[in-house]
């Protein structure tokens, strides 16, 4: 079972980023318990978030001048690509 952030010394964000920043040897959580306590801390942050509105679509590439690949090679890849 994985250790919440209560049992490895870090509470919160606050506590997570000090410790990054000043170093986990005055802590009672090891490095180990620092970067499992800030992914569960990251991953509760974003959980929160809604997505941002899509932005505009880029326009179509422009067309490829170069001949088609052979039907051989287009037959390797199709297999490549299943």
């Amino acid at each position: 079972m994985a250790a919440t952030t209560t049992d490895t010394g870090y509470g919160d964000w606050e506590d997570l980023v000090g410790a990054a920043l000043l170093g986990t040897e005055r802590r009672q959580g090891s490095p180990e318990a620092l970067l499992g306590a800030a992914a569960v801390q990251t991953v509760r942050r974003r959980a929160g978030l809604r997505p941002a509105e899509a932005g505009p679509r880029p326009d179509p590439a422009p067309r490829d001048p170069r001949p088609a690949p052979p039907a051989a090679a287009r037959r390797r890849l199709a297999q490549l690509l299943a």
